[in-house]
């Protein structure tokens, strides 16, 4: 297996594997954001709960190495062109700061279960407060992670002419547009769904001939 194959292996797991655990870790970990809902935000910080926000925010932090890796590997496709090589520096740039918002976005969420469980009934704080801190800590995630990222995908489909076929150009492009919105929340998911879906393209684009990859980039 050459590297080229490897790597595109790699990234499309990273891919696959930032957009799943992202969703576990929102849906499953159940952080207070958007509506406030007070058994919401009881249940978040009950002892019961807490395992459960510790082993979310690891996966998490293991999709957020996930997308750098899927990162790493699109910026070597882009870069490959010697005329793309500002953009893919870019374009790098700009989303390996959003996958450090990202992990320092969950890392603040998770840390309010923490508190909860290590301070006991001394740290109890009322919980309106704990839904604020919360949903302002998911904005790290969201509205700083997301929308950067939404930059990047950006720069991605400007630079990518001739390296990545059309579809999933212009799939970037969407879900990048959509990505500036997300500290709304409505949008998060265009993320995710990225992810998963260059993912396996990335997967399955290097089990086909050469010259049948070469054919799909110029679709």
């Amino acid at each position: 297996m050459s590297e080229s194959h490897k790597g595109s292996i790699l990234a499309g797991a990273g891919g696959i594997g930032f957009g799943l655990l992202t969703v576990i870790a929102i849906v499953v970990g159940g952080a207070p954001g958007g509506d406030y809902v007070e058994a919401d935000v009881a249940r978040y910080v009950g002892i019961a709960h807490f395992p459960t926000v510790v082993v979310t925010a690891y996966l998490a932090l293991l999709g957020v190495v996930g997308l750098i890796c899927l990162l790493a590997y699109l910026r070597e496709m882009i870069g490959a062109q010697a005329d793309r090589s500002l953009t893919a520096s870019i374009f790098w740039g700009i989303g390996l700061a959003s996958a450090a918002s990202f992990g320092v976005g969950w890392g603040l969420v998770s840390g309010i279960a923490l508190a909860a469980a290590e301070g006991g009934g001394g740290a109890t704080v009322p919980r309106p407060v704990t839904y604020v801190l919360s949903d302002t800590m998911l904005n790290v995630v969201f509205g700083s992670g997301g929308v950067l990222l939404g930059f990047a995908l950006i720069a991605l489909m400007l630079g990518s002419r001739g390296s990545l076929p059309n579809w999933v150009r212009w799939l970037t492009l969407v879900a990048g547009v959509l990505a500036l919105t997300t500290p709304f929340y409505f949008s998060a998911p265009a993320l995710p769904l990225w992810g998963i879906v260059v993912g396996v393209w990335l997967v399955l684009a290097r089990r086909r001939p050469a010259g049948a990859a070469a054919a799909q980039r110029a679709a």
